[in-house]
């Protein structure tokens, strides 16, 4: 049997990608997909191995199941957790969905808000994050204040790239993939599945934030201008410009 883990990063549509996959005959995705299993996260669960991981999680795979798959949305931050994977699962294919981190910060922020982690504003939270980096205490898998520091991407992509060879990763874009059928059949193609499967939830919009509110526009400015170098680094490994990001920020 093949294995897919979606491993982030939070915000950025893993969700939706999670669906996408489990939709499609081929692919068992863990259920439930909420709470997330975060088995690699957890010691206790990790020791007791790769046969009781298997039969806790993907107990209704058939004969047309290709891939048993994992959404963890916080495994992309850990070097631990690509190090687990790789002992159990060596040849397992890895998949990124990486979100404009302009965006996906504030997203970030507004989920931490719905779930009572977090009390200040937007731009008190930055001024802040640094601090919170090395001395908040939460209660969550990972620190929930790193809401600019997750939008860095390529340093959590070299630490897998690290651990697994190049083509066994596979970096989407949400705002190139989300409705577009032609790149979500791209996917399928990677992963050697039928690519003439049309996702039933390819249109819909999953697992959004409620929290409402402006959002502020002088520290999304400011958030943008710190990404330039982290997006150009990653642009370079993928030997492209991420277009809809940069008319993004040119509109702020």
């Amino acid at each position: 049997m093949n294995h897919l883990f979606i491993i982030g990063a939070q915000r950025s549509g893993s969700t939706y990608l999670y669906h996408l996959l489990n939709t499609h005959p081929h692919v068992l995705m863990a259920q439930p997909v909420q709470p997330e299993p975060k088995f690699f996260l957890n010691d206790k669960l990790y020791a007791k191995g790769r046969e009781f991981y298997e039969a806790a999680y993907f107990n209704s795979w058939t004969n047309e199941t290709r891939y048993l798959g994992e959404k963890g949305t916080s495994y992309i931050e850990t070097e631990t957790v690509a190090q687990r994977i790789r002992e159990f699962y060596p040849n397992a294919r890895i998949l990124m969905i990486l979100r404009d981190p302009v965006q996906r910060a504030w997203s970030n922020y507004r989920f931490s808000v719905q779930h009572g982690l977090e009390p200040l504003d937007f731009k008190t939270a930055l001024v802040a994050e640094s601090d919170r980096l090395k001395h908040a205490a939460f209660n969550t898998s990972v620190n929930p204040y790193a809401y600019r520091r997750r939008g860095h991407y390529i340093d959590y992509i070299k630490t897998y790239l690290n651990i697994f060879d190049a083509n066994q990763v596979c970096i989407l874009i949400l705002e190139e993939i989300a409705g577009n059928l032609k790149g979500v059949q791209a996917l399928y193609r990677w992963l050697n599945i039928d690519d003439s499967f049309n996702p039933p939830t390819l249109g819909e919009i999953i697992n959004p934030t409620n929290v409402k509110g402006e959002a502020p526009i002088k520290a999304l400015r400011d958030l943008a201008s710190g990404y330039q170098q982290s997006q150009e680094m990653l642009e370079s490994y993928l030997g492209r410009r991420i277009e809809m990001w940069r008319r993004h920020w040119e509109t702020l």
